[in-house]
């Protein structure tokens, strides 16, 4: 057994903890080795120090397995033990202290060095720039840049130009040069080499160490001053204040934190900036329900990862089982964003992985599957076209609108970010009906919401559920039946149509028949009328006690009918028929010797007799007092 009568040095000990939370949680190393409970403690050497046994991770692991040490010391530390062994083989080659720890590294030194290693390569790494977020609550950025000019340095305009040529420049950067960002203007870029943990603006919290990765998220995510804002994974508050900043402290900032010690340095850290509007929330995300925060606008999201794309990532891989937490751990955080707060309108997810099961993956199966309807904004749009490296084609068109920052091009720390924006178009129900039936559903029955089981309510839900998809399918047949008596009473309606419009043409035959044997009849009557006229012309005799009012009466009379007769004479065929048929009764009683020479001769004075018959009716005419052709009539007939 260990006895710590001597105590092990206290920056191996940080090491050992910030490396182990690396490896297990994924967090960020500056963002646990810049804590305010180390923030006057020797920085710069923990920070050597996890950076080369992250460095050398895998061949100190290979140098332990060769020699049995974790086997054969239980009560060994193995984190602590990866530092102490880092510090001795591949640091300064030697240990500070004699506690026990390090006395144990020291008597398996000969063995370490017998084990054979791979020859390290050398790669020419892109060394990042040093960037700085002004905290404009504090500060503002012309007094910054007044206050850095104060100090030497000398400040480069940000070129007007492409990314392209941004990232030229800031490679160009000497020593005591400083610029603008090319994205978030209260962002100032340096020399790798400059420090300010001893800088009085660092220290007076007017000046914040953070990556311009990481300040991309509100970047994206733009709320209005005014704005209700929601941080779901906020410590330790790098964005957080970077919010309040933005909206000016007008408006509304819920900073959720799950674990005790990270929420002590959320709440420290928000007061030290003075983000005013900020409401720290000691809770778990997921239990936020319905009814807390319902008035959150703004979601940010940065949920726990793997961390392979932080520099002093101590991950070369990451093993399948952890994946999978990991990833199942984002997809619930991101489905609650997306459902759970009815008025919000943006969420920006970020991840500071470079895996895509945690990035691509995680929006698509969330997106298609989520009841509230979302889509992915292309980020390319919303940088204008100034950046280079995006999502992965593999999981469609939504892989291609994320936004990927890589070290190498982009001289930030790797990082992965999507912005989804509410879909104009109300929710989704749960049964896949339309919009319009749930609608309908939640005005018809408004369910009171059990707070506190969450099983009754999704119980309650489905059969309301039921219940609507019961009453449209009764809609759906009432209307079928409704259509089918439409459809046979169009069709009663057509063939009563058709059956009158028959009646009405055989209707129309028989009234035309009836009118034409009636125009026949009127026509025999006349001319019977018209025959007896002839018959009482030629029979009156002119007598002489008759008054002559009477007599020209009468001639008057005869004179119209007389015109009358001689117009339907010339027209009608029915005066030459009945003259030839006399002809034929004369001819009858004529010897048959004779008989063409008579019918020529009776044909001669037929003509003559028509003739005359004319001249002597315009004779009437001229001279009504004379009675002339009734005599020549009479003689007529007696020849």
């Amino acid at each position: 057994m260990f006895e710590h009568s001597i105590k092990v040095p206290r920056h191996f000990k940080i090491s050992a903890n910030i490396v182990k939370k690396v490896a297990t949680e994924g967090g960020s190393v500056k963002n646990l080795l810049y804590d305010s409970k180390l923030r006057f403690f020797r920085t710069n050497v923990i920070y050597a120090l996890i950076t080369e046994t992250i460095k050398h991770s895998g061949d100190v692991d290979k140098l332990f397995e060769a020699t049995g040490i974790l086997t054969k010391e239980p009560r060994l530390d193995p984190w602590l033990a990866k530092v102490i062994a880092t510090e001795l083989i591949f640091g300064k080659k030697e240990l500070p202290g004699r506690s026990k720890p390090e006395e144990t590294i020291l008597s398996y030194k000969e063995l370490f060095e017998k084990v054979p290693l791979p020859p390290v390569e050398v790669k020419s790494e892109v060394r990042r720039p040093r960037y700085v977020r002004i905290n404009t609550n504090l500060l503002t950025t012309s007094d910054a840049i007044g206050a850095f000019q104060d100090e030497g340095y000398k400040f480069i305009r940000c070129t007007s130009g492409s990314y392209d040529d941004y990232l030229k420049q800031i490679q160009g950067l000497t020593e005591y040069d400083f610029t603008q960002d090319y994205h978030v203007k209260t962002m100032f870029v340096f020399h790798p080499n400059t420090k300010f943990h001893d800088y009085d603006l660092y220290l007076e919290n007017k000046l914040i160490l953070q990556d311009k990765a990481t300040a991309l998220p509100v970047h994206l995510l733009a709320p209005p001053q005014g704005s209700v804002i929601l941080d779901m994974c906020a410590a330790p508050g790098m964005k957080t204040t970077q919010l309040a900043a933005y909206i000016r402290n007008q408006g509304k900032i819920y900073a959720v934190e799950r674990n005790e010690q990270r929420y002590e340095t959320l709440c420290d850290f928000v007061n030290k900036t003075e983000s005013k509007c900020v409401t720290t929330m000691h809770r778990d995300s997921l239990d936020i329900k319905k009814g807390e925060c319902d008035d959150a606008e703004y979601i940010i999201l940065d949920p726990s990862c793997s961390g392979s794309g932080m520099q002093l990532s101590i991950h070369n891989y990451v093993e399948d089982v952890r994946l999978a937490r990991l990833t199942s751990l984002q997809e619930k955080f991101l489905k609650h964003a997306m459902n759970s707060f009815p008025k919000a309108k943006k969420i920006v997810y970020s991840t500071c992985s470079l895996f895509p099961q945690e990035n691509e993956r995680v929006i698509s199966n969330v997106v298609k599957s989520s009841r509230a309807k979302w889509k992915v904004l292309n980020v390319k749009e919303l940088l204008k076209g100034n950046w280079n490296n995006f999502g992965s084609g593999m999981y469609g068109e939504m892989g291609t609108r994320c936004l990927y920052s890589k070290p190498d091009s982009d001289l930030t720390t790797g990082f992965f970010l999507a912005v989804l924006e509410r879909d104009p178009k109300q929710e989704k129900p749960e049964d896949g009906t339309d919009k319009e039936t749930s609608n309908v559903k939640k005005e018809k029955k408004k369910r009171p919401v059990e707070e506190d089981s969450v099983a009754v309510e999704a119980a309650s839900a489905e059969l309301n559920d039921e219940e609507v998809l019961k009453d449209r399918k009764k809609k759906k047949r009432s209307k079928e039946e409704c259509n089918v008596q439409r459809l046979s009473n169009d069709n009663t309606i057509k063939n009563k149509k058709h059956k009158e419009a028959d009646s009405e043409t055989n209707d129309n035959v028989e009234e035309n028949k009836f009118e034409n044997e009636e125009s026949k009849k009127s026509k025999k009557k006349k001319k019977k009328d018209r025959e007896n006229d002839l018959a009482e012309e030629i029979n009156v005799v002119p007598d002489n006690n008759v008054d002559d009012s009477i007599v020209e009466q009468k001639k008057k009379k005869k004179r119209k009918n007389k015109e009358n007769e001689v117009e339907e004479r010339n027209k009608s065929i029915d005066v030459n028929t009945n003259r030839e048929n006399d002809l034929a009764e004369e001819i009858s009683f004529i010897p048959d010797n004779n008989v063409e020479d008579l019918i020529v001769e009776k044909k001669k004075k037929k003509k003559q007799l028509i003739v005359e018959e004319r001249n002597e009716s315009i004779d009437v005419n001229t001279n009504g007092d004379s009675c002339e052709p009734v005599k020549k009539k009479k003689k007529r007939n007696k020849e």
